[in-house]
């Protein structure tokens, strides 16, 4: 994981996932969880993309990944949106960071850690 993949703690994704911005963006925030987790509890307004779901895809171009498993959301060029993504603890997270990043996601890029399991005990 890059230098330009900046951290959002509870306060932030807890602000984001009521719709506010952050650092000036309009965040999606992506739960890399695998399904039955994320049915059994999830951030509000989270979207479930599995990580083994994202890495089925690390050999396809930028924009044939983009268009097969992120298409509704901000594109890597999006200045005024970007993502987070979070998972249970962080590894899984980690993991979809780097991947995102090797399809151009740089800049727009954010990681929630420790994940769920702190906004969960927190909420």
């Amino acid at each position: 994981m890059s230098e330009n993949v900046k951290t959002v703690n509870y306060d932030a994704i807890k602000s984001i996932s009521q719709g506010n911005a952050h650092d000036g963006r309009e965040l999606a925030i992506v739960d890399v969880r695998n399904p039955h987790e994320f049915e059994a509890g999830a951030i509000p307004g989270a979207v479930n993309i599995p990580l083994p779901k994202l890495q089925a895809g690390e050999g396809l171009s930028a924009e044939d990944f983009r268009n097969q498993y992120l298409k509704d959301l901000p594109a890597p060029t999006d200045s005024g949106k970007g993502i987070v993504i979070h998972c249970q603890m962080g590894g899984r997270a980690s993991k979809a960071v780097n991947i995102l990043e090797s399809k151009g996601y740089t800049d727009n890029l954010y990681i929630y850690k420790p994940g769920y399991s702190e906004f969960a005990a927190k909420s």
